[in-house]
């Protein structure tokens, strides 16, 4: 395995970790909506943040890819 996949699987990690601390405030924060609960809009950050993450994993995946592989 190359350096390249290990950080791909390393990113992966870090993105599902992001997700579940959004998804988690988000459910503690959802009920009062406004643009001045600053744990909703953390949430709001963190979810975004891991979609990102996630993103980046696949590029990392996909420029350290072996020829013919």
């Amino acid at each position: 395995m190359n350096n390249g996949v290990k950080a791909a699987d390393t990113l992966k990690w870090f993105a599902w970790i992001t997700c579940m601390i959004g998804a988690v405030l988000f459910a503690c924060h959802v009920s009062d909506f406004r643009a001045e609960n600053f744990g909703l809009m953390a949430a709001i950050g963190f979810l975004i943040a891991a979609a990102n993450i996630f993103l980046l994993s696949v590029v990392f995946r996909l420029l350290h890819l072996e020829p013919g592989k």
